[in-house]
Formats: C-alpha cells, sequence, structure tokens
C-alpha cells in the first residue's frame, strides 16, 4: 500500500500530466504550497513523467538547493550533493531545516547562490544527453539571494529552447513578484483527512485513537507524520509538548506569584534548540486554535488534553476570536524571530506577558 493512492492531488497530478500529453509545457512551474503537502514528490513524479525515466541522477536534469557561503571546493561539493541525493530518496517530505541539519549548517544561513545558478546555465547551454528537455530544478525558491534572482529574471525572459525549470517553494510572500509574474503557479494545500488516518492504521497496524492524535498534530504535515513513525526517539512526542504547555498556562494563569519559576522555566527553553522552540510554539498555536474550535462546538474532538488535573472546559472559557486571533499573531511573530536569531529569552517572556493580558482582559 502506498500513502499516495490515498492522498496525492489527483486533480494537480492530472493538470500536470496533461501539460505533457498536449504539449503546452510552460517554461517554468512554480509548486508552492506549506511543508509536508508533497509538492515536491509529486514535482518529481511530473518530471520523471515528462522525461519519460525512473531516476533524477542524469546529465540533464540539474538541482538547484540552498547552500551555505563556503569556499568553493570540489569536495564540498560533491560532499553537498552526496548529502542532497540522499535526502531526496530518504526525506522526500523534508523540510529545510531538515536539510540544514542534514548538511550540519542549522544553525547557519543558506542560499541558492548566483555561482550555482550559473553553474545550472552552463549545463543548460551544452547539447542534451538523451533526453527531450534539460530540466532544472530550485528546491525552496525564496531562499533565492537577490544576484541570483535577478540573473534568473533574465534567463526566463530569453529562455533557451528544450528547457524546463521547475521551482518548489513554500513562502509565496518572500518570492519575489516579478519572478513570479514569468512563471505558472500551482498551489498546494495540507491534506488533513481520514484518508491518512486509513493509511497509518493499514500501513504500520496503529489503533485508531493513535491514528487521528497523529493527524490531528501534524494537520496533514507529511514530514511531521513521518517523523512522528520514523524516528520516535527524536521526535517531540506529545506529551512532553501537553505537559510543557500546561506548565506554562499554569504559571501564566497565576503569574504574580509565579514570576521567578517563569524566569527560570523560559531559561530553559531558551536552551532549546530552534526546531524544538519551533515545535513547542507551533504546539501552543495548534492548542489555542483547537481551544477556540471547541468552546463554540463541544462535539469537537480534542485529541490532546486526557489530563485529569488540566480542567479544558475552565480553559476554554477564556478564550474568543478576537483573543486567538491575537495569540496567534504575538505566537507567529515569535516564531520567524528564531529564524532571524532574535533574542529569544526577552521574546519569549514577553509573550507569556502578553498572552497573561489577553486572557485576562475581556476583548
Amino acid at each position: 500500500m502506498n500513502i499516495e493512492s490515498f492522498i496525492e492531488h489527483e486533480k494537480i497530478k492530472g493538470e500536470l500530466y496533461n501539460l505533457c500529453k498536449f504539449n503546452r509545457l510552460p517554461t517554468g512551474i512554480l509548486l508552492l504550497g506549506p511543508e509536508g503537502c508533497g509538492k515536491f514528490k509529486l514535482g518529481i513524479k511530473f518530471i520523471k513523467k515528462l522525461l519519460k525515466i525512473d531516476i533524477l541522477t542524469h546529465p540533464d536534469i540539474y538541482f538547484l538547493f540552498p547552500l551555505p557561503n563556503l569556499p568553493k571546493s570540489s569536495k564540498l561539493t560533491d560532499y553537498f550533493y552526496n548529502k542532497w541525493h540522499n535526502f531526496l530518496v530518504n526525506q522526500p517530505y523534508g523540510s529545510f531545516l531538515d536539510w540544514k541539519k542534514k548538511i550540519h549548517y542549522e544553525n547557519k544561513d543558506c542560499k541558492i547562490s548566483l555561482e550555482q545558478l550559473e553553474e545550472a546555465l552552463k549545463m543548460i547551454n551544452l547539447k542534451s544527453y538523451e533526453l527531450s528537455h534539460k530540466v532544472v530544478i530550485f528546491w525552496m525558491l525564496e531562499h533565492l539571494n537577490i544576484n541570483a534572482a535577478n540573473k534568473l529574471l533574465n534567463v526566463l525572459d530569453s529562455p533557451p529552447k528544450q528547457v524546463f525549470f521547475l521551482f518548489i517553494g513554500e513562502n509565496e510572500n518572500l518570492i519575489l513578484p516579478t519572478l513570479k509574474s514569468r512563471l505558472l503557479i500551482i498551489k498546494f494545500q495540507l491534506i488533513y483527512n481520514k484518508s491518512i488516518e486509513k493509511y497509518l492504521i493499514l500501513k504500520f497496524n496503529l489503533s485508531k485513537k493513535r491514528a487521528q492524535n497523529i493527524v490531528s498534530v501534524s494537520e496533514g504535515n507529511l514530514n511531521t507524520i513521518f517523523k512522528i513513525l520514523k524516528n520516535k526517539k527524536n521526535t517531540l512526542n506529545i506529551n512532553f509538548l501537553n505537559i510543557n504547555f500546561i506548565f506554562w498556562m499554569r504559571m501564566l494563569f497565576n503569574l504574580k506569584n509565579k514570576i521567578d519559576s517563569l524566569l527560570i522555566w523560559s531559561s530553559q527553553i531558551n536552551s532549546w534548540n530552534r526546531d524544538k522552540k519551533k515545535s513547542f510554539l507551533l504546539f501552543s498555536l495548534e492548542i489555542f486554535r483547537i481551544a477556540h474550535r471547541y468552546k463554540y462546538d463541544k462535539n469537537y474532538r480534542n485529541p490532546f488534553f486526557n489530563y485529569k488535573n488540566f480542567n479544558w472546559k475552565q480553559f476554554c472559557i477564556y478564550i474568543n476570536t478576537k483573543k486567538v486571533s491575537i495569540i496567534n499573531y504575538l505566537i507567529s511573530d515569535v516564531i520567524k524571530g528564531i529564524d532571524r536569531y532574535y533574542f529569544f529569552l526577552f521574546n519569549f517572556l514577553y509573550l507569556s506577558f502578553n498572552i497573561n493580558k489577553i486572557l485576562f482582559n475581556k476583548l
């Protein structure tokens, strides 16, 4: 059994395959969607269909992906490309942070550079080795640096013959509008439905409750789902996140007497790595979203709080649409700050004080 047999975006797949069938291939296509939606894997299948091949390690196919700013070296080039092909095979739903971990540069800035683009352009100017098209695949287009982006605009304005550009991106706001205007954009959404539950139950012999919990936590993010299933030791488990969220809320609900505890606990969180911090904050966002929905629909299934010493109904009393909207903005802002290396401890404490005010004020 194959997960794509349940959840692949059949409409998008048909649209892409028809471009091949009716010879209506544009110069470039941008597959745009959130992490774990399956856009990259479907894009790879499309390229195989277009070129009528089963493998992607081919002289007529060139990948560009974010790399750290390092001196040129043939050994480094081989190292990164070996890592990339391993990542491509073993983590087709992997995130940008997963890739940076893979190459051991999780705390460094990584970009698709002008030098990488120029190497790709050298390749496409050569005669095709044996395939109908030469293909250049950009993974995480939003991490294309400005010099490379300007060069790419010129290429797309006068595209070489029999060359196809496939772009994979997540954050539309970080991609140049002038670049997007030159591409056919196909948007993906996360798949959050019973099909994934059914697949998990049949493929991994999970209980229905366990499958539901995994899908609820991941919200259709296939990257998160497979991390939970494949590597339990290195994946933050639900119980850990639950306990920390409850501890946080208890301090905020009794902040006058818990300032010292909050400072100590915040310092502990500050020592976590970036992924762990982001996982906790994203989980917290999800809890507030569920509390908001539960308040207006008592039949809504709550997959998180089965703790006897936490009063879920009482917690939901303090939640409403306006509060959740503000809290969502504040937490998202702290998450962005993690990637930008802002001072996390200060931001997290500021967030905590603000959530305390929001929960107890009548908004």
